[in-house]
């Protein structure tokens, strides 16, 4: 699919990076805030050295908190895996952020997990439940250097999670470059406002100052159409 663009998670792809960067086409880096700041820096700097590879930053900001939901389970925990996969690294990237090397079978296992991170270890990272917009401003400067100069081209930092107006313009207000309305596909917090009703709302707010991308919910070319007529500049 010639020029569609990819959004790729360093922290939980199955994929490593080092085989992204050879496929051609637009890449975006698509992280998480993390308690570990330098497995942050680490992850940063790492998909970054690849010279050109990826020409922005997606941050998930909707997620400094563990799952709000009811018995919905992640699809990752009820997909049959072949037996030959689950002695695999669940996250190919834990070397190059120095996270524990968790398997797909440790992973599977919830007495395990409980047990790792009683005793202080991540799976590939632990997600802020203090993420604020000082965050955005350390990696904003980590990425292109306090006056913006660090790198010859500036690599424009996407705040994702984005589902009021008041967030809207805190984001516009600390510099980030475009975000994504979004409410997690819906199952990060229950009864969460779908992304499409927020997407007037924000769209209001920001005044086509900056991009507006949405997720969540597409599903047909009709539902991409909807998004462009309320405001989006893209959709994901």
């Amino acid at each position: 699919m010639a020029g569609v663009g990819y959004c790729y998670n360093f922290s939980y792809s199955s994929v490593i990076y080092t085989d992204v960067v050879k496929e051609p086409g637009v890449k975006w880096l698509h992280m998480y805030m993390f308690e570990e700041r330098d497995m942050v820096q680490a992850m940063i700097e790492t998909a970054l050295s690849c010279e050109d590879c990826f020409s922005a930053i997606i941050l998930t900001c909707d997620h400094p908190h563990r799952r709000v939901q009811g018995r919905t389970l992640p699809y990752f925990m009820r997909a049959k895996y072949p037996y030959s996969d689950l002695d695999q690294p669940f996250f190919p990237n834990q070397a190059a952020t120095g996270s524990d090397k968790t398997t797909l079978k440790q992973l599977l296992d919830p007495l395990y997990m409980e047990q790792m991170l009683r005793d202080g270890g991540n799976a590939g990272g632990t997600n802020s439940y203090t993420l604020s917009w000082e965050d955005v401003r350390w990696i904003q400067t980590l990425v292109n250097g306090k006056d913006g100069k660090k790198r010859k081209k500036k690599i424009p930092i996407v705040a994702k999670g984005i589902l009021s107006a008041d967030d809207a313009r805190k984001a516009m207000e600390v510099g980030v470059d475009a975000i994504v309305v979004s409410n997690h596909g819906g199952r990060q917090c229950d009864f969460a406002v779908p992304a499409i009703e927020a997407l007037p709302v924000v769209a209001a707010a920001v005044q086509g100052k900056i991009p507006i991308f949405v997720d969540s919910g597409v599903r047909s070319s009709a539902d991409i159409v909807r998004a462009l007529c309320l405001g989006a500049s893209g959709v994901m």
